[in-house]
């Protein structure tokens, strides 16, 4: 027996329906992340630590420079101090590389002299209220 007009396109809503739930279903699927117990920085990586006091009056963006490319490590901001861990296999295998700073809203960058990371370096970037004074110290 034929199937009538009348159930035909409910026949083909149907399937519609059921192929866009369950393309729906898949990427939401590929899409979830499942949850990890792992933490982001390997406590057993050697790092270093960069302190940044701004004592300047506007945010900086701050960046690493290395192996020409810039990462971007965050922001410090205005007259306050920021602490960030970098993992050591971020710099390379030469371990050289430049603190970069971009004030908010300026047009003007401020960089350091090139570093070379070594484990447990304790680095101080200065950021002064005029950026030609500012400084930095590895320890």
């Amino acid at each position: 027996m034929a199937p009538s007009k009348g159930r035909e396109p409910t026949a083909v809503i149907a399937r519609r329906a059921r192929r866009s739930l369950a393309i729906l279903a898949t990427l939401l699927l590929g899409c979830h992340q499942q949850p990890t117990d792992q933490p982001l920085l390997d406590p057993g990586a050697e790092t270093i630590s960069i302190k940044v006091i701004n004592r300047n009056r506007v945010d900086v963006e701050l960046y690493i420079a290395h192996d020409s490319r810039r990462d971007r490590l965050g922001l410090a901001v205005a007259s306050t101090t920021t602490d960030f861990n970098v993992p050591l296999r971020v710099f390379g295998a030469g371990r050289e590389y430049q603190l970069v700073g971009e004030p908010v809203g300026m047009h003007t960058g401020i960089r350091t002299e090139t570093l070379h990371a070594q484990p447990g370096d304790e680095v101080t970037w200065q950021l002064e209220d005029s950026f030609a004074r500012s400084s930095v110290v590895v320890h």
